[in-house]
């Protein structure tokens, strides 16, 4: 019951702000601006929204095909759709919609679900790593090209973007190695008295995912590079959509890179940060501050948010239908209430040779005997 009431609450505190914001910039004032930039441009502009979802769909491909799992491009970019109204409840890191994603794949082709969840946490780390490596990329760019921070300001951005390079260095260096550190994380808690028992299956669970994981991070690293290097283009999609904004708008400006960095970090900095679905409110707050600083105009920056919102419309649209379409209503409902669960499903074939197989098998055991 308190999550349905934090999320009416969140949700209305975002169309209070929303609402502030197109109301003191004046509503009329910011359609008129929307209407200079065209329908061409709006569907253009939903389209690049949906190469967000669609890119990276690609290279988890990439990496499923990689495992052995034909699971064909389109099921994966339909499971993105569907994966998006939830990714969009749900406050910050867009994590929402995994389950329904991994639900609809397993199904669909017989598919034990951890063999696709480990694709899935390795696809969801790249997406995270493309957005930080183009934001430390354009934050260095905006600083070298503008004198707009004091040093203490630069500095103090640049630590924040290092710290977050960093620290998925570091998960990418527990990956390599295997360090297991959910496994860790298990015995701590079994070790503390929280539900042993359980802790006991789950354990044996972890490690044998993060395994897969360890796998594709090292005898899989070509099909992961390659994978990243799809995924990058994602980010890179996010990175133009201000410059298609501004091109298409009545005076047809050229955006200069140094905006481009900075909306770019803006953006993503406050769609990760936020307990408000969809940063409704925030976003905006943040633009209107950005655009008036950057003397861009506050009406573009409600119009350039609105187009975002139109965006984010259609393809919560589009991700719904294919939820009721295919049938997975319920299970939508059940991961929205948080009530759906991995079943405790088997995956000694996760792995194709007999070695690494007879690897994992000897793993499981350890575990087993160590939380005895």
């Amino acid at each position: 019951m308190w999550k349905k009431l934090f999320f009416v609450f969140s949700l209305l505190i975002g169309l209070g702000i929303f609402c502030a914001f197109l109301f003191w910039v004046g509503v009329e004032k910011t359609l008129a601006t929307i209407q200079s930039v065209g329908w061409g441009a709006i569907a253009l502009y939903v389209l690049n929204g949906m190469l967000v979802l669609v890119i990276p769909a690609i290279g988890w491909t990439i990496l499923m095909r990689g495992e052995g799992l034909k699971i064909p491009v389109l099921d994966t970019v339909k499971a993105n759709f569907m994966g998006f109204p939830l990714n969009y409840i749900t406050p910050s890191l867009y994590l929402g919609g995994e389950p329904v994603k991994l639900i609809y794949l397993s199904n669909k082709h017989n598919i034990a679900k951890r063999r696709i969840l480990a694709t899935m946490i390795v696809a969801k780390f790249q997406e995270v790593a493309a957005i930080v490596l183009i934001a430390l990329v354009s934050l260095c760019l905006f600083i070298a090209r503008t004198d707009y921070f004091t040093a203490a300001n630069e500095i103090l951005l640049l630590s924040v973007m290092i710290v977050m390079v960093i620290m998925l260095g570091l998960l990418c260096t527990a990956f390599v190695k295997n360090l297991q550190i959910t496994v860790h994380v298990i015995d701590f808690l079994a070790k503390a008295g929280v539900a042993r028992a359980r802790m006991k299956r789950l354990r044996t669970k972890a490690a044998e995912m993060e395994y897969l994981i360890h796998l594709t991070f090292t005898k899989r690293w070509k099909t992961f590079l390659l994978a990243q290097g799809v995924t990058l283009f994602s980010a890179l999609s996010i990175f133009i959509r201000p410059w298609i904004y501004f091109r298409f708008q009545g005076e047809g400006i050229n955006l200069g890179s140094d905006h481009l960095c900075m909306i770019y970090v803006t953006t993503n900095f406050l769609n990760m940060f936020t307990f408000i679905p969809g940063a409704l409110g925030i976003f905006e707050g943040g633009m209107v501050g950005y655009f008036l600083a950057a003397d861009l105009g506050e009406a573009n920056a409600i119009a350039f948010s609105l187009m975002n919102r139109i965006s984010d419309l259609c393809i919560l649209t589009l991700g719904t239908w294919f939820i009721v379409h295919l049938g997975l209503t319920g299970v939508a409902r059940k991961v929205a209430k948080g009530e759906e669960q991995l079943s405790a499903e088997e995956i000694a074939d996760a792995i194709h040779s007999e070695e690494e197989a007879i690897e994992i098998e000897e793993k499981a055991k350890t575990s087993r005997h160590d939380l005895r």
